[in-house]
């Protein structure tokens, strides 16, 4: 693939996104996703048990070479520098200091290698060993989100699962129920309700509704009142029978692990 093929005109505005976006936008661009593929597979190969590494990391001359050989992508190390620089930004890699013998020069010469940062995907949910087309996906479905948004409203959009790309909103009167379809009762159904698969099989399933959502003192709030595995924002979990205010863009994860459901959060 030429240069001239690819698109590298749309770059992130980085003061009107977050950091959740930034990473979803940096990793939507084949040449991006490649350079993470790279440097996923040499710290798969060359990381030793005490997070140091076996041989130096790639400078940026090594990872075009590498692009070029394996990936068909023949760009200028000019251009290359602006995609580590967002892949930099989105906290996604970070850089490290080196000494490497460069061509034309003599010497030993002070360059920057180049390394996944130990938590690059937390945020996302994801594992090191990620997905290629799982990724993408993340980024399509947060595009969706994005398209319903308004000031009155918080937007969720299912990112797993059986229901992954389901897009609900909510108004700022409304209080949302979220739960397994088989766990509502009559009564609950009075409320307005988000009906998740009953394949979710680690949402709760106590007889009533997994969580509450709805909007308080200028804030979304969410309200665990006791599921059986717990309610997560990003990492942490919720603590039960409190009202726990949101931040934009959250992940919220409906008990851990498989069987459980993943909702992006925005307003």
């Amino acid at each position: 693939m030429s240069e001239e093929e690819i698109d590298y005109t749309e770059f992130i505005d980085f003061e009107d996104s977050n950091l959740i976006s930034f990473k979803l936008a940096a990793i939507n661009n084949k040449v991006r996703f490649s350079i993470l593929e790279i440097l996923r597979d040499f710290q798969k190969l060359n990381m030793n048990k005490d997070k140091t590494f076996k041989k130096d990391p790639y400078y940026s001359r090594e990872l075009n070479e590498i692009l070029l050989k394996k990936y068909d992508i023949n760009i200028s190390l000019q251009m290359l520098g602006q995609h580590m620089k967002q892949l930099l930004t989105a906290g996604l890699i970070e850089e490290v200091p080196l000494k490497k013998e460069v061509p034309n020069k003599i010497g030993a010469r002070n360059v920057k290698g180049y390394i996944l940062k130990p938590d690059a995907f937390e945020e996302l949910f994801l594992e090191i060993n990620f997905l290629s087309d799982e990724l993408l996906s993340f980024f399509d479905l947060y595009k969706i989100n994005q398209k319903f948004h308004d000031e009155d409203y918080c937007i969720l959009t299912i990112f797993n699962g059986a229901d992954k790309g389901k897009t609900f909103k909510v108004h700022k009167d409304d209080t949302v129920l979220i739960g397994r379809k088989a766990d509502f009762s009559k009564g609950d159904l009075a409320s307005f309700a988000i009906l998740l698969d009953n394949s979710y099989t680690a949402v709760s399933n106590v007889g009533k509704p997994h969580l509450k959502l709805f909007y308080k003192d200028d804030s979304w709030c969410i309200l665990d009142e006791g599921s059986t595995n717990g309610t997560f924002i990003g990492q942490n979990e919720v603590a039960t029978g409190r009202i726990t205010p949101l931040k934009k863009n959250s992940f919220l994860k409906l008990s851990r692990g498989e069987g459980g459901a993943v909702i992006y959060c925005s307003f």
